[in-house]
């Protein structure tokens, strides 16, 4: 049975499944790069955050005060990465992408 071949009635339902579906899925999708774009803003945040730390590291006289701002600039940068993609894991979950 074709789609031609059916009521007007049953075709026009169909229609509107389908554009409430397509405007399901764009939405989806926006909702996606949003989440996308946060997290890879919240990593070059704290990539940042970590450079400007580390960077201190070369400004200081004293050698021990300058490893410290490294290794912190470092702990910074790794730590702030790591929970950048774990909350945005955990945000996906939510949503239901996986």
């Amino acid at each position: 049975m074709a789609f031609a071949d059916l009521p007007p009635s049953v075709q026009a339902e169909y229609q509107r499944i389908g554009r409430e579906r397509e405007i399901a899925s764009r939405q989806a999708d926006r909702d996606q790069w949003l989440a996308l774009l946060r997290v890879c803003v919240e990593m070059v945040a704290w990539t940042v955050a970590g450079l400007v730390l580390a960077g201190f590291a070369f400004r200081v006289t004293d050698p021990q005060i300058g490893m410290i701002l490294l290794y912190a600039g470092m702990a910074v940068n790794v730590a702030g990465v790591t929970y950048a993609i774990a909350s945005a894991y955990i945000r996906g979950e939510r949503r239901g992408d996986w």
